[in-house]
């Protein structure tokens, strides 16, 4: 075996120990697809969205200082020779963690890697609101940036109906602390969580919370059913009546039409119909006219099939 070789070899094991707890589906924010992940949590320290299956019925953990700390040792083996400069906190909600625990890590982080220049993660919003203003500065000046939000919805029956867990207005208080402590923030919005029925105030309300908002980028997705959600029973008992995925397209469109804000749209999500992705406003008619060009097609076509060939690829992208 050449020395090559067997460097893969053990980067590859190394790895494989590293990232063991988080199953198949390892799910990372689009915004921070290159960084270096770190293991700090397993799972959602909530859990409780009807929607969410993404923690395969993990239940949370939270590491100890000792196996992070072993889990960096392996990093820096891994990428010996170069200079990794973006990092995330990998699990649910890692942003959970109390602050003294987030410093020890930052530390561990930029002690072990002095190139580094933030550390993200995702976050909840009742995970930033428990933190004091102080804190959150503390956490910014340690490295902490481009926290990942998943919003999903501004509307508050569709939160509490989705079993959420967070409010409308406590999603803006944690976006306004961030903005106070100077620390960028991405978002996640979710087309089709209103289902038919409460999709006007999905967007409605949505698009008027955005407008308060300063992301410097937006992921947008669809709803799909995973194996396992608890959805699953409120889409059997017709409590939920789910959005075909082209109405959920057309959602999206009315939602980038109302947006005032200047962020990224990025819409390049597989659960989309369409990728699309663009900065607004200054790609904003752009974006809506490639919409409905897409649309029109689709609408022309045989939208049955072109889905059934597009899910088919999922577990092999």
């Amino acid at each position: 075996m050449t020395d090559t070789a067997e460097r893969i070899q053990n980067i590859n094991r190394l790895k494989q120990n590293i990232y063991r707890e988080y199953g198949y589906y390892y799910y990372v924010p689009m915004a921070e697809a290159y960084t270096v992940q770190v293991p700090v949590t397993v799972g959602c320290s909530y859990d409780k969205c009807l929607y969410c299956n993404l923690n395969q019925g993990r239940k949370f953990r939270e590491l100890s200082f000792e196996e992070i700390s072993g889990h960096v040792e392996s990093l820096r083996k891994i990428h010996e020779g170069r200079n990794p400069k973006r990092f995330l906190l990998a699990g649910g909600n890692p942003f959970v963690l109390s602050t003294e625990k987030l410093l020890r890590i930052a530390d561990l982080i930029r002690s072990n890697f002095p190139e580094c220049e933030y550390i993200s993660a995702f976050s909840r919003a009742d995970d930033i609101t428990r933190k004091s203003p102080a804190e959150l500065h503390a956490l910014h000046e340690a490295g902490y940036n481009r926290l990942c939000i998943g919003v999903e919805s501004g509307s508050d029956d569709v939160l509490a109906f989705q079993n959420k867990g967070i409010t409308r207005a406590e999603n803006l208080r944690a976006m306004n602390m961030l903005d106070d402590s100077d620390m960028d923030y991405s978002l996640y919005i979710m087309l089709g969580l209103g289902g038919h029925n409460m999709s006007e105030s999905h967007v409605n309300e949505t698009a008027t919370l955005l407008n308060m908002s300063h992301p410097f980028s937006l992921t947008v997705v669809t709803l799909v059913i995973f194996k396992g959600a608890k959805l699953i029973d409120r889409i059997k008992s017709h409590e939920f009546h789910r959005m075909h995925p082209l109405d959920a397209f057309k959602e999206g469109r009315e939602l980038l039409s109302r947006l005032e804000i200047s962020t990224i749209w990025d819409a390049t999500h597989k659960t989309n119909i369409f990728p699309l992705k663009g900065k607004i406003p200054e790609h904003k008619e752009k974006l809506l006219q490639r919409i409905d060009d897409v649309i029109a097609e689709i609408e022309s076509g045989d939208i049955k099939q072109y889905e059934l060939k597009r899910w088919r690829k999922w577990g092999t992208e």
